[in-house]
């Protein structure tokens, strides 16, 4: 069993008495947590194991995460995610975990289960054609060691090895 599948130990320290649930409209969050996963409700002829795109979406304090599977067989929907995360959307040999981190813009509803209980839906994920919030903008961006020291030499970006 692999425990990392489990997310960090401070996703489950956070006080989820105060937390509301987020209420209709077009809001802006963060992808917290992602994987692809069978799920039964999602099982047809063409997808057997019931494989879902799974993401937490993250609105920030005071309001409870929201988890949205995709079926993977509905390559809209995932496009759109993508889309909407400013990510390219799957294509051959694609990683998921590309989506963490990123921020998306989204339309939600209340709905209310077969079980009688008030839950999130995503309806709609928006793309996002304006510019990066600044906030958002402005953080360090990740590089490969090679990028690091090429950027710290100053030389000039070529592809001669000697």
């Amino acid at each position: 069993m692999n425990w990392d599948d489990f997310g960090e130990a401070s996703d489950t320290a956070t006080d989820t008495a105060a937390e509301q649930l987020c209420p209709d409209g077009t809001h802006v969050a963060t992808i917290g947590w992602v994987k692809l996963q069978p799920k039964d409700w999602a099982k047809s002829k063409t997808n057997g194991e019931g494989t879902c795109l799974t993401v937490r979406l993250d609105f920030g304090k005071g309001i409870k995460a929201v988890f949205d599977s995709i079926p993977c067989e509905r390559r809209g929907s995932v496009e759109a995610l993508c889309r909407s995360a400013r990510v390219d959307p799957p294509a051959g040999e694609w990683d998921e975990t590309q989506l963490k981190g990123q921020v998306v813009t989204v339309e939600t509803v209340i709905a209310l289960s077969k079980a009688g209980n008030d839950f999130v839906k995503v309806v709609k994920y928006k793309p996002n054609a304006e510019p990066l919030p600044k906030e958002i903008r402005d953080r360090p961006v990740n590089r490969t060691p090679t990028q690091k020291a090429d950027a710290a030499s100053n030389a000039p970006n070529d592809d001669i090895p000697f």
